[in-house]
């Protein structure tokens, strides 16, 4: 999630062990929808800027086709540069490609989009063999990281490793690597340098430009000016010699080690979970995709995780209890959640941490409604995660409602670990569960609940809840009455301080202002006055807040907050707050009718502003998006020496400059630290080559007063056209549409031809599969053995799949499908082609191989498999004149090690070779050939070598994915004939298959 304006985003101070912290082709931008529904002012609008969005000449896309955080590069608040992007994008993106499926019933670019996003941003092995968590397989879940403190200022840091409280155990780790095969992550990394600006490259995958980087590291007052970028690959190439960057944050013993390290945005993967929720509910039924939300909604589960594990509440005395389970989660989105590991020979490591910090903006509903409830339709596969997220469903509703202040706003959040390092909470702190009241949890530069775009966002999701359950009938629950109530309060707040077609009165500071001039102080339904300003829309951008709720005892005992106030400041125009606000207008007005089956008073006054605010930010829009100039009075700090880097530090930046550099100045002593500041600029040097440079510049020259620290004629203004801020606004017209006008896709229509097909040739048989389309009834397969046709109809099947046995071995035959529904048929599909081949003999000598596995995680970083050679034949057979195969796929071509464990016949007597294939084929594209010195002997007729135990690994220590290998069987745990091992006397197969 990502703040604007004076607001910056920051991931609080992650560290631990070693250091704790963190194509798409030009296709999917030719969209044109091949129908919609009957136009209203609101879909027209949603078409058009869906397509404004997606013409390459906009400029929101890269070359890879990844959504930048904005058009405009100069730029800083959380990406400190436009061309950035981040986790929040692309769960934007997914959101707005539901809305086009919805009009369209082309669902294709939804796909498209969440294939982009695995490729890119989440960091697994998509297919192309590239590991990008290498060691993750290392981790040990009885004790998940090393503590260090956070603290208050980034002059405070590097922290120290000093593990002065022991980690509670993770008890997801082996449900997770039970249900999916390993512990790979998937979910996404929050921040992404997609044209490689700060220039680390992709150490882990060098073929991508996009690059994971990270800044936020160094605590509550670690603001976007006071970060440093750096790799979240870190090989040490960039930073301090043989420390890299890992020694600005944490400090050990030894030197860092070299590693990878990642930091998802909770809030960013749970809205991705919540628009496939939507996709689902407009129609949408690949189960390829919604699985795959449904497992980032299972590893989004660590994102309820103390940091360290500790028991809830624990530590409310300043002596943390280490977790033993479930205890050490807090059943809410905490910031984040972080994993990482070693690189290199010696980075047979990894670790994982939580996160100690609940914010209020964080927290989603309708996902957590998603992955628990049998209607929201994406439980996890995992055998408790339903659970998990049906007591989170209950503790967020939870949390607004004891967050909710006596005007209506909602409060900031929770911590389990006072000051990031578990100390003693303060006399009278308010509680829940456990945890403890804070009014700015993470960041405190500013305070991070003071921007009203934290208002907007969780609560527009709230807004969805209630209308979800008020439309399935559900309005007697717990769940239905604190959904209902917080979005009901929050509405009858904000909605007097939002207009359109009037501006309204504010004094110099940014107080709203009454009839009689006098500040509106917060209450409940305050008068602001206004003039008339036609076309104009505004809502608040900033709060300031008092007070502190009621020690939490439950719904039923739960009388309100009187003694928490928030007083509304700084009327703004932020397109994309006011999308998210529009949608909580229409989605609470909506289910004020599913409700009571008509608009509820408030209700109407919802949908009447809803719309009022559409027709008015329309006028806005400039092209290529709806945005407004910005007066930005925080620039001053591209200028201003605010970077702290300690005493004796000194690195290099993948921009090619050494930091801190000569123009540095000494740091504050009264922050604590011992160093050097140095500016922005001084940091990412490339910034001064920007086309806008120039103009902050001068401004800053000519206007900026470093004695009143105010800009004597006028801050610098830019237009910005942020991506999420586009799609919130996009979005917002949809939704109107939809649930207001009643408007969706026009009457069913005949399907889309199917997509994805592709034809898998065997022996005497061509199996074909394709991905579902949109309202078939039924698919017709045809084949031919001439390009291009004609064709014959050979079956009609109801599956998107179809196993073809009517054919001849050795004979190209080309496939074409086409959908049928009731209405019509579809066009034929793209052709494809399979030429089906006889399988292959195995050689049955009286020498063979027998095998058992050794490993049963396929994606971790070795391969061991055990053999014994059996001799069955009638005479004895020379050793030094066999040989074994094994065949695989290296899966990332890097140089290997091979090793026996333990020979019967001596070790020593086994050696290994490594042949890499001419062409790769299915399942493999290297071989390990096993061979045998003159000692291993001869072996006698009815006898068998014994145990060879093989280990083979590559010398970086990446992963392998063996799921897929030739010569893999992860069910032979016993010694069993395998004739996909071959073997060869005297050069010439004697047993087994080749791949």
């Amino acid at each position: 999630m990502i703040r604007r304006k004076s607001v910056f985003r920051k991931s609080v101070s992650m560290v631990m062990s070693a250091v704790l912290i963190l194509p798409l082709t030009l296709g999917i931008f030719q969209a044109e929808p091949d129908h919609a529904s009957a136009a209203t002012p609101e879909s027209t609008r949603f078409l058009q800027l869906y397509k404004q969005l997606k013409d390459p000449a906009s400029g929101y896309f890269s070359k890879e086709g990844i959504p930048y955080h904005s058009v405009e590069t100069l730029m800083s608040e959380a990406p400190d540069y436009g061309h950035l992007t981040t986790s929040e994008a692309y769960s934007y993106w997914m959101w707005l490609e539901v809305l086009y499926g919805h009009y369209t019933g082309d669902w294709e670019h939804l796909e498209s989009a969440w294939d982009n996003m695995e490729k890119y941003i989440i960091p697994v092995n998509e297919g192309d063999g590239k590991e990008e968590q290498p060691t993750m397989s290392n981790y040990n879940p009885n004790s998940p990281a090393t503590y260090a403190a956070e603290y208050p200022q980034p002059d405070q840091y590097p922290s120290r490793l000093s593990g002065q409280y022991s980690g509670g155990k993770d008890p997801l780790d082996a449900e997770l690597k039970a249900t999916y095969g390993n512990n790979q992550t998937y979910l996404m990394h929050w921040l992404l340098d997609v044209d490689n600006w700060y220039g680390f490259g992709n150490l882990l995958n060098p073929s991508h430009t996009a690059t994971y980087v990270n800044t936020f590291q160094r605590g509550e007052q670690e603001s976007v000016w006071e970060a440093v970028p750096h790799p979240s690959q870190d090989n040490q190439k960039f930073g301090k010699t043989n420390e890299g960057f890992m020694s600005l944050f944490t400090k050990e013993n030894n030197a860092p080690a070299q590693q990878w390290r990642y930091t998802n945005a909770t809030d960013a993967d749970a809205r991705a979970v919540q628009a496939m929720y939507w996709a689902k509910e407009l129609g949408y039924d690949n189960p390829v995709y919604l699985d795959k939300a449904k497992k980032m909604g299972d590893f989004l589960r660590y994102g309820m995780y103390d940091k360290y594990f500790q028991k809830t509440g624990s530590a409310s005395n300043g002596s943390p209890i280490a977790g033993t389970g479930k205890d050490a989660s807090l059943y809410l989105m905490a910031w984040y959640t972080a994993w990482g590991g070693g690189l290199g020979q010696s980075g047979n490591w990894a670790w994982r941490i939580g996160a100690s910090h609940a914010h209020q903006g964080y927290q989603n509903v309708v996902a957590a409604y998603a992955l628990s409830d049998q209607d929201g339709g994406l439980i996890p596969n995992s055998p408790t995660a339903g659970q998990d997220w049906a007591t989170s469903l209950k503790r967020q509703l939870e949390f607004y409602t004891w967050l909710q202040s006596d005007e209506g706003a909602i409060a900031g959040g929770a911590t389990n670990s006072w000051g990031g390092a578990y100390k003693a909470y303060p006399s009278g702190t308010s509680t829940f569960y456990g945890m403890a009241y804070t009014g700015a949890p993470v960041y405190n530069d500013p305070p991070s609940n003071n921007w009203f775009g934290m208002q907007a966002w969780p609560v527009e999701r709230v807004a969805e809840l209630y209308y979800i359950l008020a439309k399935k009938g559900d309005t007697s629950s717990e769940q239905f009455k604190m959904a209902k109530q917080v979005t009901e309060n929050w509405i009858a707040w904000s909605k007097n301080y939002v207009f359109a077609n009037e501006r309204p009165v504010t004094d110099a500071q940014g107080y709203y202002l009454d009839a009689q001039g006098k500040r509106i102080l917060g209450g409940k339904n305050p008068k602001v006055a206004t003039t008339a300003a036609k076309g104009e829309f505004w809502l608040p951008s900033n709060l300031e807040w008092s007070g502190k709720p009621e020690t939490w005892s439950g719904f039923a005992n739960h009388k309100g907050n009187a003694n928490l106030h928030v007083v509304t400041k700084n009327p703004g125009q932020d397109a994309g707050v006011l999308g998210s606000y529009v949608k909580a207008l229409t989605f609470f007005a909506a289910g004020t009718k599913a409700e009571k089956g008509d608009y509820s008073e408030l209700g109407k006054e919802a949908k009447d502003l809803s719309k009022a605010l559409l027709d008015a930010a329309w006028g806005y829009n400039d092209g290529i998006g709806i945005t407004t100039k910005e007066a930005r009075e925080d620039y001053y700090r591209y200028f201003t020496k605010e970077v702290y880097i300690p005493s004796g530090w000194s690195g290099k930046t993948g921009q090619g400059n050494t930091i801190p550099g000569t123009d540095a100045t000494p740091s504050d002593p009264s922050k604590g630290g011992n160093g050097t500041y140095s500016s922005y600029s001084d940091i990412r040097p490339n910034i001064t080559k920007d086309p806008q440079w120039s103009y902050l510049k001068d401004k800053y020259t000519t206007s900026w007063n470093n004695q009143t620290k105010k800009w004597d004629k006028g801050a610098p203004e830019f237009t910005y056209h942020r991506f999420w801020s586009q799609v919130d606004m996009a979005t917002a017209y949809a939704e109107y549409d939809r649930l207001i006008n009643g408007s969706g896709p026009t009457e069913p229509t005949a399907p889309k031809a199917p997509a994805n097909v592709k034809a898998n040739a065997g022996d005497a048989q061509v199996t074909l599969t394709w991905s579902k389309a949109t309202g078939a009834d039924s698919y017709t397969v045809k084949r031919s053995t001439t390009s291009g046709g004609p064709y014959t109809t050979v079956a009609t099947v109801t599956d998107s799949t179809y196993k073809d046995t009517g054919v001849v071995n050795e004979t190209t035959y080309y496939y074409v499908a086409n959908a049928t529904n009731s209405l019509g048929t579809s066009p034929d599909s793209a052709e494809v082609s399979a030429k089906p081949t006889a399988a292959p003999i195995p050689a049955t000598g009286d020498v063979i191989a027998q095998y058992r596995v050794g490993d049963t995680n396929p994606g971790d970083n070795q391969i061991r498999p055990l053999f014994r050679v059996v001799n069955k034949g009638k005479e004895a057979v020379d050793l030094k004149n066999v040989k074994l195969r094994y065949y695989y796929t290296v899966d990332g071509d890097k140089s290997q090690e091979f090793h026996c464990d333990y020979a019967q016949l001596g070790s020593s007597n086994v050696q290994g070779r490594f042949v890499k294939l001419d062409k790769a084929v299915t399942g493999a594209d290297y071989y390990l050939e096993i061979s045998f010195g003159a000692g291993a002997g001869s072996l006698a007729a009815g006898e068998n070598t014994g145990d060879i135990q093989i280990r083979m690994n590559k010398t970086d220590w990446s992963n392998y994915n063996e799921s897929d290998d030739f010569s893999y069987d992860p069910t032979k745990t016993s010694y069993t004939d395998w004739d996909k091992a071959p073997l060869y006397i005297n050069d010439k197969r004697v047993w087994g298959l080749e791949p």
